[in-house]
């Protein structure tokens, strides 16, 4: 006579536990908030080492070294800006043209500055004051990630006009004032130089052969937190190339007498 009453138990005992384990779990008023993640963003990405740190503007410098710049004098080469209507000045250049950041994105690439610069409209024009012949180089992109810098050589295709050294992200990256500055050469590729002498009617560039020094000053996104997107807490290891050239940064060796 017991066995029905234990079966009944057993069956409310079972449906108990069903119901339970399909109930939604409620924080504990002794929970965290921050702990229950909103509807809709539990999957929410956090800032990391290579989280895209947005460019909201900034300024480039950009100068022909004095060798090259003499160089193209003697043939007759000269050098004007191009405003962001396409209109090339008047007046032609000391071999000094600024040019506006209007975008991009910086990210730390395995310790050095990856990303991409996007430039304004504006440009550089090279002029062949005796044959009239001009390359207008606008729409310059630099790709960061990969050192190249990229432009349109008079409305063609974009063409990888040089590369460069990448900066470590460390030394690269201003913290304080949310900003990336870099101050390097750019070289020009064999492809490059063999469409600039076409143009122009010369013979005067040669891959690997300088062709501009840049200065950039990228404003960063000033809401991020640049030290945890970019990985910028801990130490970059020096490489040995770096060591020789700053001897404090070697460990120092006592003689054994000051022991």
């Amino acid at each position: 006579m017991r066995a029905r009453p234990l079966a009944t138990a057993a069956v409310l005992a079972l449906t108990t536990t069903l119901l339970a384990a399909a109930a939604p779990v409620r924080p504990s008023p002794s929970t965290p908030a921050s702990l229950t993640p909103p509807p809709g963003r539990a999957g929410a990405p956090r800032l990391a080492g290579s989280t895209e740190v947005p460019v909201r503007g900034g300024s480039a410098r950009f100068d022909a070294p004095p060798k090259t710049l003499a160089a193209l004098k003697s043939r007759g080469v000269a050098i004007a800006e191009i405003d962001t209507q396409g209109q090339i000045s008047p007046h032609y250049s000391t071999g000094s043209i600024r040019l506006g950041i209007k975008s991009g994105a910086v990210t730390n690439s395995g310790g050095k500055v990856g990303g991409e610069l996007r430039f304004s409209r504006a440009g550089i024009a090279l002029i062949n004051i005796k044959t009239k012949k001009v390359v207008k180089i606008t729409g310059f992109v630099g790709d960061l990630s990969q050192g190249t810098l990229h432009a349109v050589l008079s409305r063609g295709t974009k063409t990888t006009l040089g590369t460069f050294t990448r900066p470590r992200t460390r030394s690269a990256i201003d913290t304080e004032a949310a900003v990336l500055r870099m101050d390097t050469g750019i070289t020009v590729t064999s492809t490059a130089a063999a469409r600039l002498n076409a143009a122009l009617g010369t013979a005067f560039f040669t891959r690997g052969g300088p062709l501009l020094h840049i200065r950039i000053d990228a404003a960063l996104d000033p809401s991020v937190d640049l030290v945890t997107a970019l990985h910028l807490g801990r130490p970059t290891p020096r490489t040995d190339e770096e060591d020789r050239a700053v001897p404090s940064a070697r460990p120092r060796t006592v003689p054994a007498s000051q022991h």
